[in-house]
């Protein structure tokens, strides 16, 4: 199943290339916007073309909807390019293997304050969090101090949620200052939405 990108999403796809311009990426916008394939595309792609015997972390409201939203989205596509994939679900892990290459990629949940204990003492090349803006502040911030690794990023997406959000605040008015690419996503970035359908999301959003 050949995958076809919008502009927008194929500079998600890229943005890592080029190693010495951004540490992060911050992709907001609307539902059904596409943004989420992109990303977790890209987090594998970058993930494994870079490191090899690295740990990174993915991050969701829950282990459930990253397994549901993220992962069963993403992995057809992986697999498809020749990255073998094993899960561990009582670990939580998911280990990829990828032209002689395996790294190690831990699912993290991020529903309330206490979520960010679970996220402590771990060591991480990279970490993904998807609905960033559903996730406390404490357990973001947290996992974003465990990327400690030599040429480690960072990679949120979201929906909006307001601009009195402290991910508003921090991350998308200050991208310039944090060495972040911003990018906001519509519906028109979504080449797989039909122009029936995108109306649709249009009249119920």
């Amino acid at each position: 199943m050949e995958l076809h990108f919008s502009e927008k999403q194929q500079v998600v796809m890229d943005w890592w290339k080029d190693a010495s311009k951004y540490e992060a990426i911050f992709c907001d916008g609307a539902v059904r916007s596409g943004k989420t394939l992109a990303m977790g595309m890209s987090f594998f792609e970058w993930a494994m073309t870079v490191f090899d015997g690295k740990k990174f972390g993915i991050c969701g409201k829950s282990i459930g909807t990253v397994r549901r939203n993220l992962l069963s989205v993403v992995r057809p596509h992986l697999e498809e390019k020749g990255m073998e994939w094993k899960e561990k679900r009582s670990d939580n892990l998911v280990t990829v293997s990828w032209k002689g290459k395996e790294n190690e990629f831990y699912l993290f949940g991020g529903k309330d304050e206490a979520s960010a204990d679970y996220i402590q003492g771990i060591t991480l090349a990279g970490v993904l969090l998807d609905e960033a803006a559903l996730m406390p502040r404490s357990f973001v911030e947290q996992a974003c101090a465990r990327c400690s690794v030599a040429g480690s990023r960072l990679w949120f997406n979201c929906n909006p949620a307001g601009p009195e959000h402290w991910l508003y605040k921090t991350w998308v008015l200050e991208a310039e200052q944090r060495n972040c690419l911003r990018l906001h996503f519509t519906m028109e970035d979504n080449p797989s939405l039909t122009p029936q359908i995108r109306q649709r999301y249009q009249r119920l959003y």
